[in-house]
């Protein structure tokens, strides 16, 4: 089982203002250029059968309205330690449940019910995932913005977490975006 991470982040390292806010991304997507597309969010989310992400995330991307929900049929899992507190429109009851296993172990339950690559999205399961030694690989975008505080992406509590990385390659889009992939080197 694969787990991925592919998000977005402030030079400094947000992703998200201090309420939670992503606005600040809004700007970018706009003024990317005809031959940027969407930066390789849906080849990369084509070789995904299962999102993961914490109920934050969640709220948030349901927000956005059904006509802006970009995972199309896939399964979505909602990571939370309190599931009475997730709201599932009827309109995702088929493809989006509530779990609450340690991340390790949801990779397992994942793997028997034969999913094969997961998505993992949202800041504090990303960091959860991360300090379980679960995430496999990193496409980390970076915005040429500064919000010198709010919501970090890797923010382990002062816990020192030293994850060695392999570059796989790094892509520079025409509105200043500079993505990198990388891939957990295990050992």
């Amino acid at each position: 089982m694969k787990a991925s991470v592919y998000i977005a982040t402030t030079t400094d390292g947000f992703i998200a203002t201090p309420d939670g806010c992503v606005d600040f991304l809004d700007e970018f997507q706009q003024n990317a250029a005809p031959e940027d597309g969407d930066m390789g969010f849906s080849s990369f989310l084509s070789t995904v059968d299962l999102i993961i992400m914490g109920r934050k995330t969640w709220d948030q991307v349901v927000s956005f309205g059904e006509e802006m929900w970009p995972y199309g049929d896939r399964a979505v899992w909602i990571w939370s330690r309190s599931p009475q507190f997730v709201k599932i429109p009827d309109c995702r009851k088929k493809q989006a449940f509530v779990h609450c296993f340690p991340p390790m172990n949801m990779l397992q339950f994942a793997e028997e019910k034969g999913y094969k690559h997961a998505y993992v999205d949202g800041g504090t399961t990303i960091q959860e995932f991360q300090k379980a030694g679960c995430i496999d690989e990193y496409i980390l975008s970076r915005i040429p913005v500064l919000l010198g505080g709010g919501i970090s992406l890797f923010d382990n509590n002062g816990d020192v977490l030293i994850q060695k990385l392999d570059h796989v390659e790094t892509k520079s889009f025409s509105n200043g975006i500079v993505q990198s992939h990388y891939r957990v080197i295990n050992g």
